[in-house]
């Protein structure tokens, strides 16, 4: 009985093991094949220009999104090695145990045999029945004969049922070692076009190194967009602000006028204004509906959709040196390839403070509250100035590069306003991260 129990609790903890290192292993291959689209998406993007001849930093940036998911990939080749290779141990463990429990099971039940066969005479299985004492005994000795009898028919099941487990465990461990020798295939593949792709790193920026006073020249043209984005901005803060101050003080005369027609004698004086400005947390949320969407926002930290449905950033965000030169970037926002005509949709509700043409492409900048968003290099736009807008819209439509190598790219920044002037946000701190 103790045999029994012990051999369908390991059945139940094989099983279990089984179905948890299934699981994980599902996930890695899920996470793999995710991970393999998203690199062909990039190879796709890099033959489409190839036929450039110009280095620039989008396909330096291209190459190095490749190589990272290439790195990716190969690591989680590796954890599925791993785990391949913990669960062939515990198969071989499982092997070990089971074969040295079908010794012993018939090691016992073969004592059980030769016994049987020592005391196969009908004669003596009644001498011990009728030589019992009283008839008590009698009944006790019959049970016992029963009992040993059932005993040897469940040694039986014992026997088979540790026979069948350790055929399923040499299979699973056959099918571990195949699955093992395919995957350490698929990571020596992954590990040839890394070293491909690296080669291929080292042969742009050995060029953007050659090439240093044009890939200037590019940084100063984008400086030069991004100038006219920043002051675009900061205009548009001041309208705001400047419209909102009307807004609030329109609403404190008109609420003069009515307490002094109502005879009420109160009066708003300018201190009592001003008390209603500090309290506000800002200058742009002069209202709470206002105030809600700022909150909103904010709540919705590394939440926010992404501007477009697909897409890789190749320029980040912020001051950073470029690989193999001199030279220093310092972005906004963050740059984003996309496909030519991908749709551009708000990330967030709000109004739409701004629809214009900077440097020769359309530039759109939605207000959600004391929040900016700014989508540039459209080439066209879906919304109007002082249009309400909705989270997930489609406000326009994403434009070739400045480079001209067939890929679609934005610009996407994110402000909050902190007194008069626009602080500048890390997107990446806002969208979803991928």
């Amino acid at each position: 009985m103790r045999n029994l129990f012990f051999l369908a609790f390991a059945a139940f903890m094989t099983l279990q093991v089984t179905s948890g290192f299934a699981q994980s292993r599902d996930e890695l291959e899920t996470q793999r094949k995710q991970i393999q689209q998203e690199i062909e998406e990039l190879r796709q993007s890099q033959n489409s220009v190839k036929k450039s001849k110009k280095e620039s930093l989008d396909q330096l940036a291209r190459i190095k999104n490749l190589i990272r998911k290439r790195d990716a990939i190969i690591e989680t080749i590796n954890r599925q090695v791993k785990l391949i290779d913990n669960d062939i141990f515990t198969n071989n463990r499982e092997i070990y145990r089971l074969t040295k429990e079908l010794d012993t099971l018939k090691a016992q039940y073969a004592k059980t045999i030769e016994y049987a066969y020592k005391n196969r005479s009908s004669y003596d299985m009644l001498n011990f029945i009728f030589s019992a004492v009283s008839f008590n005994d009698a009944i006790k000795r019959i049970t016992y004969l029963k009992s040993y009898r059932d005993y040897r028919a469940k040694q039986v099941d014992n026997i088979l049922r540790t026979h069948q487990l350790l055929e399923q465990k040499n299979q699973t461990l056959a099918q571990n070692k195949e699955l093992k020798a395919k995957t350490l295939e698929e990571q020596s593949e992954q590990m040839k076009k890394l070293e491909t792709e690296r080669k291929q790193k080292d042969a742009v920026l050995s060029n953007l190194k050659q090439k240093e006073n044009e890939l200037e020249k590019q940084l100063i043209a984008k400086r030069k967009s991004e100038n006219s984005i920043k002051n675009s901005i900061a205009a548009i803060i001041k309208r705001e602000i400047i419209a909102a101050e009307k807004a609030e003080k329109a609403k404190r005369e008109a609420a003069a006028k009515a307490a002094a027609a109502a005879g009420t004698g109160k009066i708003v004086t300018a201190g009592s204004a001003a008390s209603t400005t500090a309290r506000a947390s800002n200058k742009l949320e002069n209202t709470p509906e206002v105030t809600a969407v700022s909150m909103g926002f904010e709540n919705n930290r590394r939440k926010l959709p992404w501007p477009v449905g697909k897409g890789e950033i190749t320029g980040q965000f912020g001051r950073h040196k470029i690989e193999g030169t001199t030279l220093y970037e310092d972005n906004i926002g963050i740059y984003i390839q996309t496909e030519i005509g991908m749709p551009v949709k708000a990330v967030y509700e709000g109004s739409v403070s701004a629809v214009h043409n900077l440097a020769g492409a359309t530039a759109i900048t939605i207000r959600h509250g004391k929040y900016l968003t700014t989508y540039y290099n459209l080439s066209s736009a879906a919304v109007n100035k002082g249009d309400e807008v909705k989270l997930g819209q489609i406000i326009g439509k994403a434009a070739e590069s400045e480079d001209e190598d067939g890929v679609g790219k934005i610009l996407f920044v994110v402000n909050v306003v902190v007194g008069e002037n626009p602080k500048y946000l890390n997107p990446e701190d806002w969208i979803k991260p991928r």
